[in-house]
């Protein structure tokens, strides 16, 4: 079964069966439920719906990288509401306040028991809907807290309506029992490549359970370590199994086909003809509104294994100091500084080299590298033109172009490839998704193996330094971390603890964890409400457009032409608020069941 999923599969189901004598002996218009669902196939098809509630490659997938800081909105004023203080309680959220397709899993396990399939099947059909049914859960809770609970297919009479919601920790006690039986009866290789296995039931224990075990731990809650030592378990059974991850990081993200890589559990299928994305469009467009932060960048360590604050090898003199001898998940992630020899026009299909060498150091790093994977420099758009320089900044007076450009220096191309098709503004990238993956699992195990104070150098050896191998960066050595490793370092957060979180972003980064991990750690504050800022540039280099706004390393504004320092372009954050840390609950539904309660510090 693949997961790209065509929306009227599951209208097929509801209508008719696969199989040929079950449409022989009930007419197509007398379809029930207790009809519909017979066979092993009929739950095979109906099952495809369910995968689409993966994203992929929507517009939505910066979403959790944006709130959390690591990206900015290239509009002014287009910082995360999250940091701005104006979030407000919504009429209606069909979004994230939504049980439709706890409803649809619901229907599929309520007609279980009454099909045709023997034990073994019921079991495996059960463990896919459980599943699902833990994935949107395990959604909610971290949103909401306290959640609804419905284990059944609800009418307009069911009472379950009109009730109260259910603890945080009865639904998060539900969710470990229900992947815990669907560990247990899930076929080991699912329905075939690309399925709902046992490793990525796995997948979703170890994510989810190292969520609600920090979140505990960190918002004062019982019982943190029993879903840490779940987050251990899960993941030691897929390393096991997966014990390297693919030694092309580019590749994860921009490969026409990951049905070979075997560090990618579940990814979103994309084929010609069939369902697409417009992605790597975006990138190579002027549609591209999102870019880098400093926070992001400064994540990054040198090759050395150490942080920019210690490491010898780390100078800021230029961006190209500042990219210099850092680990290569940086370069796969922000485009690096390059200028070529040709004008700022914008408008050429072919480049020259630049007669300073020292302009093209990152293009012969990309280019020649074993591991650029799809990318190469300097970039191009959709129509073959080159960018001539970047940073491509928006605010130039002296050339800019329409695509990769930013106001703060640092472009994402991290979905940046030459090889989808971006022929047209629809949905034609066929770049496959990855959805689980082994690189998260063993982030997920180091992080829970220190919580419960078991991170030893075993552990880094198996999970932080087989990423910084691929990165291209120096094995962690645990016993050398002290409080002076990084002088930036929050000083409320253990040293190795630190580098372990700092992993997390130069590995996961794009990809949507960052703002729940700041909120299950409980450090929005810290970090959503600083300033942004970017890359260190001479405003000279740029025209010394008035639109060009510098700050010193404190945080000063600089004016004047010809003059050096970090770009800015938002303002100042209002601030995170206490209460953020729980979505509120929309005004429509509390009127329509008066037993829902808002959360704490939202108003009615």
């Amino acid at each position: 079964m693949k997961t790209k999923i065509i929306s009227i599969c599951l209208l097929i189901l509801l209508t008719i069966s696969c199989n040929d004598s079950f449409l022989e002996l009930y007419p197509k218009d007398e379809q029930t439920e207790a009809t519909a669902f017979v066979t092993y196939e009929n739950f095979k098809t109906y099952a495809w719906g369910l995968y689409e509630v993966f994203p992929g490659y929507s517009d939505t997938y910066f979403t959790g990288d944006l709130n959390g800081g690591l990206f900015t909105m290239m509009t002014a004023g287009g910082q995360t509401p999250w940091s701005m203080g104006n979030v407000i309680v919504p009429a209606s959220d069909n979004i994230n306040w939504n049980f439709s397709f706890i409803r649809k899993v619901n229907i599929m396990l309520d007609n279980i028991d009454q099909s045709a399939m023997n034990e073994t099947d019921r079991k495996h059909w059960r463990s896919v809907g459980l599943f699902f049914r833990s994935y949107k859960y395990m959604d909610l809770l971290s949103k909401f807290g306290d959640v609804p609970w419905v284990e059944n297919t609800l009418t307009e009479k069911s009472p379950e309506l009109y009730q109260p919601r259910d603890s945080r920790d009865v639904v998060a006690a539900n969710i470990l029992r229900d992947l815990i039986e669907a560990e247990q009866n899930i076929k080991t290789n699912g329905d075939g490549a690309n399925t709902i296995n046992n490793l990525v039931v796995n997948a979703l224990i170890s994510r989810f359970r190292l969520f609600e075990g920090t979140w505990r731990k960190y918002h004062g809650l019982n019982e943190s370590e029993k879903y840490l030592q779940a987050a251990i378990n899960a993941s030691q059974k897929i390393i096991a199994k997966v014990p390297n991850v693919y030694n092309n990081f580019d590749l994860l993200f921009n490969s026409e086909d990951l049905s070979t890589v075997g560090e990618v559990l579940l990814y979103k299928q994309y084929s010609p003809g069939l369902t697409g994305h417009a992605l790597t469009r975006r990138v190579r467009t002027g549609e591209m509104q999102v870019e880098g932060t400093r926070y992001l960048v400064d994540s990054y360590l040198c090759t050395d294994g150490r942080p920019i604050s210690t490491s010898p090898l780390y100078a800021n003199t230029t961006e190209y100091d500042n990219f210099r001898n850092r680990d290569r998940r940086l370069y796969l992630t922000i485009c690096p500084p390059f200028k070529t020899g040709d004008a700022f026009s914008g408008n050429i299909t072919s480049w020259t080299r630049h007669a300073n060498p020292a302009f093209s150091e990152y293009i012969d790093i990309i280019n020649n590298a074993s591991w650029k994977g799809g990318k190469s420099l300097p970039t191009s758009n959709f129509r073959n033109l080159y960018c001539t320089r970047m940073p491509n900044l928006a605010s130039a007076k002296n050339g800019v172009f329409n695509w990769g450009k930013t106001w703060m220096g640092y472009f994402v191309w991290r979905y940046y490839n030459t090889t989808t098709d971006v022929s047209t503004n629809t949905d034609v990238g066929t770049t496959d998704a990855p959805i689980f993956r082994v690189g998260e699992v063993m982030l997920n195990y180091a992080e829970a193996a220190f919580e419960l104070g078991r991170f030893t150098q075993e552990v880094a050896d198996a999970t932080i330094n087989k990423l910084r191998a691929r990165g291209g960066t120096k094995n962690m050595t645990v016993g050398q971390i002290d409080a002076g490793w990084d002088t930036k370092r929050d000083s409320d957060v253990a040293p190795v603890l630190w580098e372990i979180r700092r992993e997390r972003v130069m590995e996961l980064a794009t990809e949507g964890f960052h703002f729940d991990d700041l909120r299950r750690w409980k450090k929005a504050e810290k970090v959503l409400n600083k300033q942004p800022r970017g890359a260190f540039i001479s405003k000279a280099d740029y025209g010394n457009s008035s639109s060009t706004k510098l700050q010193d390393e404190n945080g000063v504004t600089i004016t004047g032409n010809d003059t050096q320092g970090y770009l800015w372009y938002h303002g100042v954050p209002s601030g995170w608020l206490p209460h953020y840390y729980l979505y509120p609950l929309p005004l429509n539904d509390l009127a329509l069941n008066k037993e829902l309660k808002q959360n704490q510090g939202w108003s009615k």
